[in-house]
């Protein structure tokens, strides 16, 4: 049986091995494209269609609009109760978690520890850092 809850995939966690998903693999993952955020921010059609295939490798279901309402009627679809997310500093992802955690229960896994920059390395390409640090993260 899946696990009962469901993962948002946010913009701090496009990736198939978000944490949160990773925690309950089973689970279906949402990713949901923020309008009022998108309105506001006015991104570039570069942007949104790579957020898309981003978001096209990371989550089952893509949806469009205010992420609580989507994320609700998305887990009321599937009679669920529970949203897990990954955890974000992101001042909109603490909004909507707020906003979240007001109705259902949430779940914020911890994000995965960032990789530093070696001491005697200033990259000035990720390209240029990758060559040279990237097996040691492989």
């Amino acid at each position: 049986m899946p696990d009962p809850v469901l993962v948002w995939v946010h913009g701090d966690s496009l990736s198939p091995e978000d944490p949160a998903a990773r925690r309950h693999p089973g689970a279906p993952r949402v990713f949901v494209f923020d309008r009022p955020l998108l309105e506001a921010s006015q991104l570039s059609f570069k942007r949104l269609f790579f957020l898309y295939e981003c978001a096209g490798g990371a989550a089952d279901e893509i949806r469009l609009g205010d992420p609580v309402d989507e994320l609700l009627e998305a887990c009321r679809l599937r009679g669920l109760h529970r949203i897990a997310a990954t955890e974000s500093i992101s001042p909109r992802f603490q909004e909507l978690a707020g906003r979240l955690q007001a109705v259902l229960d949430l779940e914020i896994v911890p994000a995965d520890a960032w990789i530093g920059v070696p001491e005697n390395c200033v990259p000035r390409r990720f390209s240029e850092f990758w060559r040279k640090h990237g097996q040691e993260w492989q």
